[in-house]
């Protein structure tokens, strides 16, 4: 079986990649960073893949993207397995300050760079009969976060993944998506280690009072396109040790206090 990760240099794509490795999967990992891509498929087959591969993709070039499906096609045939992880992050700002040039670099990465993986893949796959596609969204998929070029880009992958899973059914094919939290990526981490983000203000805002974990996103992700999950599509599934719960209970809990029974 073969696992396309594209966007699994580092980071969640990367802990995906090593999963798909460790579960038997040959593994192409897709990226624009040569070097760490290379150290990736390494990796994955020291964690067991019999066969692991990097292809230097640009998401924000559709050509690129279709040159990659068609290299992994003449090599290794029609995937089982395609995740869409590439993307880029961006800094909180009012929507009256949104810079048009970053909210057009935001859409073509992160929305049109999932959306020609789906195209190019789905083909594919279509044409094989079977498959499942993996696209990465976010918190912002479902909430209204302070990120005015992020946030409707994730929405949309969400939507994207809901119209394919009607679309590619039919064909044999899922599509699912996976909404990851506040997750101990390299990002993040260097973040926290500068002083730019509070990680216990930050574990506070979930339930279970943590931070996910990159082999937290990248369970989920086996398991949604793996044949346990066969009567699954359509799928965004939240990743975030409950901060979807636990940000509207405790604002609501703010105003409205729990107050104790009075003893009898």
């Amino acid at each position: 079986m073969t696992a396309v990760v594209i966007g699994g240099t580092a980071g969640i794509g990367r802990a995906i990649a090593l999963r798909f490795a460790g579960d038997g999967y040959q593994v192409v990992i897709a990226g624009r960073h040569a070097e760490r891509g290379k150290k990736t498929a390494q990796a994955c087959g020291i964690a067991g893949a019999p066969s692991a591969l990097f292809v230097q993709v640009d998401v924000g070039d559709p050509t690129s993207v279709e040159a990659l499906g068609s290299e992994v096609a003449n090599a290794l045939g029609a995937p089982q397995v395609v995740v869409n992880c590439a993307g880029i992050l961006q800094s909180g700002k009012h929507v009256l300050d949104q810079a048009l040039d970053e909210d057009e670099q935001m859409w073509r990465i992160n929305y049109r760079g999932t959306l020609v993986g789906c195209q190019v893949f789905g083909r594919l796959m279509s044409a094989a009969g079977r498959g499942a596609i993996l696209n990465v969204g976010s918190l912002a998929s479902f909430a209204p976060l302070s990120l005015p070029a992020y946030t409707p880009g994730k929405h949309a992958v969400l939507a994207l993944t809901q119209i394919l899973a009607a679309e590619l059914g039919p064909h044999g094919v899922r599509v699912n998506a996976v909404a990851p939290g506040y997750t101990l990526s390299d990002g993040l981490t260097a973040k926290i280690a500068q002083g730019e983000r509070n990680p216990e203000a930050i574990q506070a805002t979930t339930a279970l009072r943590r931070f996910v974990e990159p082999r937290d996103i990248a369970e989920a992700a086996l398991f949604l396109c793996s044949d346990r999950a066969a009567s699954i599509t359509g799928v965004t599934l939240p990743v975030d040790a409950g901060w979807l719960v636990q940000a509207p209970y405790a604002q609501y809990l703010q105003g409205n206090p729990i107050r104790r029974a009075p003893a009898s």
